[in-house]
């Protein structure tokens, strides 16, 4: 087994049934937006299926950590945590 070169940030976004209720897409299309146009690198956002938090959403999952309620104008607060 070999460990990838380069360290990866990886930002996980439900976009399951209840969080696509709650305007995930909404979320993940202005998230997406501001990582291509920040100076952040050799981060991807990935789509999942349910975090198993339905009523708490939208949901992210950012280095083993999971945030509710999450919506565009929490975008920098959760940028913040990928350096933690």
């Amino acid at each position: 087994m070999k460990e990838a070169k380069k360290k990866q940030n990886l930002i996980f976004i439900c976009t399951g049934k209840d969080c696509k209720k709650k305007d995930c897409e909404v979320l993940k299309s202005d998230l997406k937006k501001t990582i291509k146009d920040s100076s952040i690198k050799n981060t991807r956002l990935i789509k999942t299926k349910c975090m198993d938090y339905c009523k708490l959403g939208p949901n992210i999952a950012i280095n083993n950590s999971i945030y509710h309620d999450c919506h565009s104008k929490d975008i920098p607060t959760l940028l913040e945590k990928l350096s933690e």
